[in-house]
């Protein structure tokens, strides 16, 4: 485990946030406030239709965005695809606007795009953009030169997944592998299995970073459950909607969550050999008729992450026999709980998008969702939902908040786009404008937000597992998140994780953050309602280069057997005060990690005469 101390501190980037003033309102329930979503849309300077129109079909499954920040300049931008137009990429000036940036960016042709997802594909420090398509041929994948322009290179980094007439949903990032390098995961919806565009690429990693192979049948995601239509027959189609990279064993491996239409939702477990094994029936989970969006979150506060996924309901008179959304409480050994009506989240509408997040930053997770379908001439059309959690049963607040918008919304995504301290909300509606509701209030209450940089993980720290623990003294207060690639349906929400604290939060005693690559951190006594930028921090990386070999290990040696030299206080990683064998185990323990600053293999340290110090164990990363 990896405490940060002394010099090592220099490798946390702390950034305190001003809080602006939010609006405080009466709430009449015994509460002095309450958060109001306000419609900024317009003010924000956000004004295009993502279509013009068309007929009833699959185009009507498409609008999507995400959330990211593409120039590197602290505020987070957003991306936004369209069927008749080209996308938009939105650039947040920091002062509660945005400016269409997408010519100068190179965003200029009209390809019926769907669904995009940032990553940083090449861990290269700036993101790179993926985007599924609705009505094409083919992907798309533009890279960023890191100066505000994107080339697109689908073809030539093998992500194209070219052929017949695409159906493109939702895409997500992971490093299933846990080589330090992003994956992907696509979706579609009607396309022959034969030809499927739901596909598992693998980045190539350090011997071609952002590049890709098909894994798809190899890692065994090929794997398909009957639709309702197949009368306990085989299919030929596919239904996949969204998917997720998410640890839900608590392994150290990233898992593939997939949300289906009729019933072919699916869990597969990563085996840690490349290869994932299908768990759905046995997990207790893929019920729902028509599961479209889904999210991942630790809903109940029990240290486990839970899934809701999105479907529909009976409209009377038109759809029968659809029993609405599905919410699953993980009960840590690989199945779930039902928690549907318990928890009171089943009737949403026809639902699509949607989120966990904690609006008014209460310390628990509440849920988002927009809904809506159009078959001539009948409309589908509720408001949009805001479902507050009341000690994991949640309460539709969506009137109250201002929740009120009324369209045939797709993609849904929660980020602080103002950096105020509470979390916003963005959502896309089909052949019409979006929406972004400004959250008024929430930073009433007390936060914390946290954003990662790995090191010997992805750059982007996707997978990156963070426990919050207020007070040590007190047992079950913990909070618990994970960084996330993944979609709530065609939208991707920001990187950074939230935490809401409650009111009169003072410090943190404890935040403990496990990286994919095993690496484990820990911080004590930290401030509250400010953002953190950390930076995955080698144990053994002594010189702060990236990675561990000979100076590390000359820093030890060098001082070995003395206390705590003054102008060198790196030579004691373990912070004991002394240099010695628990020094020496953190470096030895992560012999060759990283990226070496030169070329060239680095000798063992065995060859070295070190075992003569004699009393070596090893210590090694962590892997939960």
């Amino acid at each position: 485990m990896v405490y940060l101390h002394g010099g090592a501190l220099r490798r946390l980037r702390s950034v305190v946030v001003p809080m602006m003033a939010g609006v405080v309102v009466w709430s009449g329930t015994g509460s002095a406030w309450a958060v109001v979503y306000t419609n900024v849309t317009a003010a924000a300077g956000i004004n295009h239709l993502q279509n013009q129109g068309f007929a009833p079909g699959q185009l009507f499954m498409t609008g999507g965005a995400a959330a990211g920040d593409f120039d590197n300049d602290g505020w987070v931008d957003i991306f936004v695809t369209r069927l008749d137009a080209p996308d938009i990429l939105y650039r947040n000036k920091g002062d509660g606007t945005f400016e269409n940036v997408s010519t100068a960016a190179g965003f200029t042709a009209n390809l019926q795009t769907n669904a995009p997802a940032w990553g940083d594909i090449d861990n290269d420090g700036d993101l790179d953009l993926y985007v599924t398509s609705g009505g094409d041929t083919r992907f798309y994948m533009y890279i960023n030169d890191g100066a505000g322009h994107f080339t697109e290179q689908a073809v030539a980094r093998g992500a194209d997944i070219g052929g017949v007439l695409r159906y493109g949903q939702s895409v997500t990032f992971g490093d299933y592998d846990g080589d330090g390098y992003l994956d992907i995961h696509t979706n579609d919806w009607g396309n022959e299995i034969a030809v499927s565009t739901s596909r598992l690429l693998r980045n190539l990693g350090a011997t071609n970073p952002g590049y890709f192979e098909d894994v798809t049948a190899s890692a065994g995601v090929d794997v398909y459950r009957s639709s309702l239509f197949s009368g306990g027959g085989t299919d030929t189609k596919t239904y996949r909607f969204s998917s997720t990279f998410t640890d839900m064993d608590r392994d150290g491996r990233p898992d593939l969550v997939i949300a289906g239409d009729f019933t072919t939702s699916q869990i597969f477990w990563n085996n840690g050999d490349g290869t994932f094994s299908d768990g759905t029936l046995a997990a207790g989970v893929g019920t729902g008729e028509d599961a479209m969006g889904l999210t991942i979150g630790d809903y109940d506060g029990d240290g486990q992450l839970d899934m809701f996924v999105s479907n529909l309901v009976d409209v009377p008179g038109e759809i029968d026999d659809h029993s609405g959304n599905r919410l699953f409480r993980n009960n840590g050994d690989r199945t779930f709980t039902d928690q549907t009506d318990a928890a009171n989240v089943r009737n949403t509408g026809w639902s699509w998008g949607t989120t966990f997040l904690d609006h008014d930053n209460d310390g628990d997770l509440d849920l988002a969702v927009t809904n809506g379908w159009l078959t001539s001439p009948v409309a589908f059309v509720d408001q949009n939902y805001l479902l507050q959690n009341d000690g994991g049963v949640y309460t539709d607040i969506s009137n109250a908040s201002g929740v009120v918008e009324k369209q045939l919304g797709r993609g849904l995504l929660s980020f602080d786009y103002d950096q105020d301290g509470d979390l916003d909300i963005f959502i896309t509606n089909n052949g019409q404008q979006p929406i972004l509701y400004r959250n008024d209030g929430g930073n009433d209450n007390d936060w914390l937000r946290i954003e990662v940089e790995g090191t010997v993980s992805n750059r982007d720290g996707i997978g990156t597992f963070i426990t919050l623990d207020p007070d040590t003294n007190v047992t079950g207060d913990e909070m618990v998140r994970e960084i996330g690639g993944g979609s709530n349906f065609l939208s991707q929400n920001e990187f950074a994780v939230h935490f809401g604290l409650g009111f009169n939060a003072a410090t943190i005693d404890l935040i403990t953050i496990v990286w994919p690559s095993g690496m484990v951190q820990e911080l004590t006594n930290v401030s509250v309602n400010q953002l953190l930028s950390l930076v995955e921090v080698i144990a053994g990386d002594l010189d702060g280069d990236g990675f561990v070999g000979l100076a590390d290990l000359n820093l030890v040696l060098g001082n070995w057997n003395q206390p705590v030299p003054p102008a060198n206080p790196l030579a004691d990683p373990s912070g004991d005060g002394f240099v010695g064998i628990d020094d020496l185990n953190l470096v030895l323990g992560n012999w060759n990690v990283g990226t070496p600053p030169g070329a060239g293999a680095v000798p063992e340290p065995a060859t070295l005469g070190l075992m003569a110090l004699g009393g070596v164990t090893l210590l090694r990363r962590r892997r939960v």
